[in-house]
């Protein structure tokens, strides 16, 4: 294997951490989404020392959660040596994970078990 796809793929395992606590923040932003439209996520980026947040609405996270290889990250946040940005707005980041790492990070969906 060579270095760049192991760096991938244990991005998207780091990636796909943090989007199993999005999964369970999601409950308490659905909770408030009345009274404020858009809440805060974790950063879903690839560096494991970060923790910063992400605003978004319910929407707008279930769009990016609609497919298991994508997820939210700050601007600059991004990695394009082993993902590729597929949209961008004020306030974030879609990343979507390509190769061996678009696999790994399906495979670490934790919607993959509900469906």
């Amino acid at each position: 294997m060579k270095t760049n796809d192991a760096r991938a793929i244990r991005a998207a395992k780091h990636q796909s951490l943090f989007r199993e606590v999005n999964e369970r923040i999601e409950a308490l932003n659905e909770e408030f989404s009345r009274i404020l439209p858009i809440g805060e996520w974790i950063c879903e980026c690839a560096d494991e020392e970060c923790f910063e947040p992400v605003a978004l609405t319910v929407a707008e996270y279930e769009a990016i959660r609609a497919h298991p290889a994508r997820f939210p990250v700050l601007p600059g946040h991004e990695q394009p040596d082993v993902e590729s940005v597929v949209e961008t707005n004020d306030r974030y980041l879609v990343v979507e994970k390509v190769g061996e790492a678009e696999v790994v990070a399906s495979r670490h969906d934790p919607r993959r078990s509900r469906t």
